[in-house]
């Protein structure tokens, strides 16, 4: 077996972020609302206009603006991401998701440290921390 077939690519979750307590808390979509805004994502159209209806109706999510919207009440919109890759700080209690074009970079960092089998790459986070992959496995280390 050689190491290009041990790669597979990161299965995304489609996440909110609501504000609690003055804090970004992120959010899981419940599986079925991700797995529908994946597949609009994924529908080859162009996101822009798309619009998904998520928990039960209660909710509109704008996919090309990557925004989620209340139907029946007021509320101030949230941030919607589709999410591959996470971190955790050393005061956060759970993990947060880099942003879509951040993990972008980590999967193809991931990919070709996976194919070509070479690892201990460094990137830089968008908030200046050197994370380095250490191993098939995903572990990432700052």
């Amino acid at each position: 077996m050689d190491a290009g077939s041990l790669y597979e690519p990161v299965s995304p979750h489609w996440f909110y972020c609501k504000i609690i307590d003055s804090k970004e808390t992120w959010i899981p979509f419940n599986s079925e609302d991700s797995q529908q805004l994946e597949e609009a994502y994924g529908s080859g159209k162009d996101c822009n206009g798309r619009v998904v209806s998520t928990d039960g109706g209660r909710y509109d999510v704008h996919l090309g603006e990557r925004m989620r919207y209340a139907v029946y009440w007021d509320e101030l919109a949230s941030e919607v991401r589709r999410c591959t890759w996470f971190y955790k700080g050393d005061k956060d209690n759970k993990y947060v998701p880099y942003s879509e074009s951040f993990s972008q970079v980590l999967e193809e960092t991931y990919r070709l440290a996976v194919t070509l089998d070479e690892w201990k790459k460094k990137l830089e986070s968008p908030n200046r921390e050197i994370i380095i992959l250490h191993n098939p496995k995903g572990n990432l280390y700052k």
